[in-house]
């Protein structure tokens, strides 16, 4: 069954694209602070990815162009918040805690929104 934009009926077959899961590693420098390292990938696993609407603000000083995303992967308990998704060379952050799609332990889903910054990228 091939569903293209609703989570309620989303299949095993409805995951097609690879998104990678990413999260910052810490280290200490040699007075003992903590220095945030580059992201290390956490998970790699299928999702279904659905754009779930676009931004677009001009304001005063600067323009925000910024693209969401629903993504929908299979029930997971070890994603953060802090973490990042990579999908097709995007970096997407998360805008919401990710949540457990209908409380059955089946689906996760990660809203995400990926900010754009040069406009000739649309």
């Amino acid at each position: 069954m091939i569903t293209a934009g609703t989570l309620m009926q989303t299949s095993i077959d409805d995951l097609r694209e690879r998104v990678d899961i990413m999260r910052a590693t810490q280290t200490r420098d040699a007075y003992g602070n903590v220095i945030r390292g580059a992201p290390a990938v956490v998970a790699s696993c299928w999702a279904k990815v659905l754009p779930s609407g676009s931004i677009i603000r001009d304001g005063y000083s600067e323009t925000v162009n910024q693209v969401n995303y629903r993504i929908v992967v299979r029930y997971r308990t070890d994603i953060k918040p802090t973490d990042t998704v990579s999908w097709r060379g995007k970096i997407l952050t998360m805008t919401a805690p990710p949540y457990d799609a209908e409380s059955r332990h089946v689906w996760t889903v990660l809203e995400c929104k990926e900010l754009i910054e040069d406009e000739s990228a649309i």
